[in-house]
């Protein structure tokens, strides 16, 4: 009898236990803005059934401000382009934050495969920096998704090294862009997921009408790829 509580207690602590998502922020913004930008593009029961964590950058000097703090995952130097040098010591720090989120969450009983990190923008590239950092360590159960929206990484990124033999741990990807963004460019979106796909990630690109920016129906069409990888809904 005592065998059969443990072992009802065991799958019933299994049966709560929900998925999780890290969705990180633009340069500039907050947890708590992009929070209050991702819940006004999706009706609320969309967002019900996973626990959501919206991290804010802790703010640094930012040299594409003339060197004022702001809240950004990381520093840029020379110019958004994708030529200019990754600031990777920044990159390191702010990875380093989201791969403790991940680890605490493993740690709540959340199996990875039912974790998802992914953002918008500069927050997009820090999602693929951790997942090319979490799954470059052999032997860890891959995640269970990574977002990238209006995102690029830099062309000498540690990222793309790190992909080198290690790019068909990651789990599905999935990479959008708006096709009149003037801001983060598509082509360099692009680039990055051939570059994600040409290393072995699972990833899909899809485009959207809009600037840089997240659309209620880019939004629409991730929640469903996040609850098909997360909690197992056949909707595409």
């Amino acid at each position: 009898m005592r065998r059969s509580l443990v072992m009802a207690a065991n799958i019933a602590t299994t049966a709560a236990v929900r998925p999780t998502v890290i969705f990180l922020h633009g340069s500039g913004d907050t947890g708590r803005g992009v929070e209050g930008w991702l819940r006004s593009l999706a009706p609320p029961d969309a967002l019900a059934a996973i626990d959501w964590e919206f991290p804010t950058a802790e703010p640094i000097p930012y040299a594409l401000a003339g060197g004022q703090v702001a809240s950004v995952w990381y520093d840029r130097v020379g110019g958004f382009e994708p030529h200019h040098p990754e600031q990777t010591d920044s990159v390191e720090r702010s990875a380093s934050r989201i791969l403790a989120l991940i680890d605490a969450a493993v740690k709540r009983g959340v199996p990875p495969s039912k974790i998802a990190v992914g953002g918008f923008s500069m927050g997009g590239n820090l999602a693929y920096q951790t997942a090319a950092r979490y799954h470059a360590v052999a032997g860890r159960e891959p995640l269970g998704a990574v977002v990238g929206l209006s995102c690029y990484s830099a062309k000498d990124s540690r990222a793309h090294a790190l992909l080198k033999g290690t790019g068909d741990r990651w789990p599905e990807t999935y990479v959008a862009h708006g096709s009149g963004d003037d801001f983060i460019l598509p082509a360099w979106g692009s680039a990055t997921y051939e570059a994600l796909s040409a290393a072995g990630v699972d990833a899909s690109f899809r485009h959207f009408s809009g600037a840089h920016e997240m659309t209620a129906p880019e939004i629409a069409d991730v929640l469903a790829f996040l609850r098909r990888r997360l909690l197992d809904e056949t909707c595409a």
